[in-house]
């Protein structure tokens, strides 16, 4: 007979098999693995795009608050801290607006185009940091798909 562990170690194997959860990883500016919908010319924004480059620097941007509280000093200036929470908060929000097709996802993509520059530009700032620049990649690469994405009908 079969142990309780051995049962739900099991059934977890088996659920986690079942359930696929994407990884989230910043990718180069311009490389999405999207293909373009239906009708649109190839190159062109797609809403899931931008929706993956939200999502990319959503978690980017909560991960980057989280090594700046741990790192300590300048990294932990509440106006670095509080502007990373804004960004990560704000492409979510654009993201959301985006799956819900919303009449409003130009005016929420461009807000959050603004806010990711200016978060991109503040992470620029540490020079030699790695994870800073890549963060500063991240939004970078959000707020350049959110611009192109606001001239975009969904």
């Amino acid at each position: 007979m079969r142990s309780r562990r051995q049962i739900l170690t099991s059934v977890t194997t088996i659920s986690a098999s079942a359930i696929s959860i994407p990884h989230v990883t910043a990718q180069p500016a311009g490389s999405s693995t999207m293909p373009s919908m239906p009708g649109m010319p190839p190159g062109m924004m797609t809403p899931q795009a931008c929706i993956e480059s939200c999502w990319r620097s959503h978690v980017m941007c909560l991960e980057t608050e989280r090594y700046c509280l741990e790192t300590g000093g300048t990294h932990a200036r509440p106006a670095l801290i509080a502007l990373l929470a804004d960004c990560a908060e704000m492409c979510q929000k654009t993201a959301n607006s985006m799956i819900r097709r919303s009449s409003q996802h130009a005016a929420v993509c461009i807000a959050c185009a603004q806010l990711c520059d200016a978060c991109a530009k503040e992470c620029e700032a540490f020079k030699g940091d790695e994870r800073m620049l890549l963060t500063a990649q991240t939004c970078r690469d959000c707020a350049t798909h959110c611009r192109e994405m606001s001239k975009v009908p969904i």
